[in-house]
């Protein structure tokens, strides 16, 4: 909370990169603090979502003291810092660019804060997947195309070598090749390969009904059925097939996989312009994206209201600026100028 304090106080004051005058048009605020407000509110909110996941959680514990929630239930913090992470990088760029050391300092010791709860309290095997692409995102976004590539070159060595030094980052790739080891060798039920046998029952499911699906909640049906029989790990229950496509798909069909990619398509459209708030909006939407590619994040509790609180608010951001601009526009138009 300290580091946080610090980082707070340092950036207050400084506008965001591009032109926020333009793409926040809110006065007589500055734009950056409306957008770090913008920011606060909504790690706030997040924050009380990751309590709230914690008393659920809290409500899976057995009369023995065991917990009947999985790992993943209770480490929700890694996708919220990885989030704050991103959006808040680029005003470390605005601050060195205007040499303000001591602001930078502050915010790259927050920013170095999120990092390393990533790196060495707790990581999920999907940020091995998206944190990439949004490395690539920001590169592209905010560095020249030879800036870029140093920039990733500079940034994959960084990772590698706090990797190394992780205890916690060795055990997680320890045990995933672990997982693949055993997958391939035995008949043991472990976490990759009950997501591809769960992919694998979606897809038959699916040519069942490709148009329209099975209908809501039939993801559940599905999977008892499946599971009927079976021992072990194996016959676990579940509704969720960790892939986003694949869970629309088994309940609504080709129709609802239009819609879930058309909402996609639109939340990226509107987040493509050059603003602050336009970038939060961005990480927001395509850390969900790829994530649903080997997860179900839009309808899990705590990533879903991420996704909610992320895009609604970033986007009536924008959508507000656009609003103001309109209307200065026409203010400054004469009438007669159209005639």
């Amino acid at each position: 909370m300290a580091l946080g304090r610090f980082g707070s106080r340092a950036a207050s004051g400084i506008q965001a990169p591009g032109d926020p005058a333009a793409a926040l048009s809110l006065q007589p605020l500055p734009a950056f603090v409306l957008g770090f407000r913008c920011i606060s509110c909504f790690v706030r909110a997040a924050d009380g979502l990751f309590v709230a996941d914690l008393f659920r959680a809290q409500s899976e514990i057995r009369g023995d003291g065991k917990c009947r929630c999985s790992r993943q239930q209770l480490c929700r913090s890694e996708p919220e810092f990885t989030l704050c992470l991103f959006a808040t990088a680029p005003l470390l760029l605005t601050l060195l660019e205007r040499k303000r050391w001591i602001a930078a300092l502050g915010l790259g010791f927050l920013l170095l804060g999120f990092f390393c709860d990533m790196m060495f309290v707790v990581i999920a095997r999907t940020a091995f997947v998206y944190v990439p692409v949004l490395l690539a995102l920001f590169a592209v976004r905010y560095f020249r195309p030879k800036m870029a590539m140093g920039f990733l070159a500079t940034a994959l060595m960084t990772v590698v070598i706090v990797g190394f030094a992780s205890p916690y980052v060795r055990h997680r790739v320890q045990w995933i090749a672990h997982d693949a080891d055993l997958r391939a060798h035995t008949d043991v039920a472990t976490s990759d390969g009950e997501r591809m046998a769960y992919w694998r029952t979606s897809v038959r499911s699916i040519e069942a009904a490709p148009v329209f699906g099975h209908g809501t909640g039939s993801t559940k049906q599905l999977f008892e059925r499946e599971a009927a029989g079976k021992a072990g790990e194996w016959a676990n229950l579940i509704r969720n097939p960790h892939n986003q496509t694949l869970y629309v798909a088994i309940q609504w069909g080709l129709l609802g996989c239009i819609v879930l990619y058309a909402m996609w398509y639109f939340h990226l459209a509107l987040f493509f312009e050059r603003s602050f708030a336009a970038w939060i909006g961005l990480v927001v939407v395509v850390q969900n994206f790829v994530s649903s590619l080997v997860n179900s994040h839009l309808f899990d509790f705590h990533e879903g209201w991420i996704y909610v609180l992320g895009v609604g608010v970033a986007g009536g951001m924008i959508a507000a600026a656009r609003r103001n601009e309109s209307n200065d526009a026409f203010a400054k138009t004469p009438p007669w100028s159209g005639i």
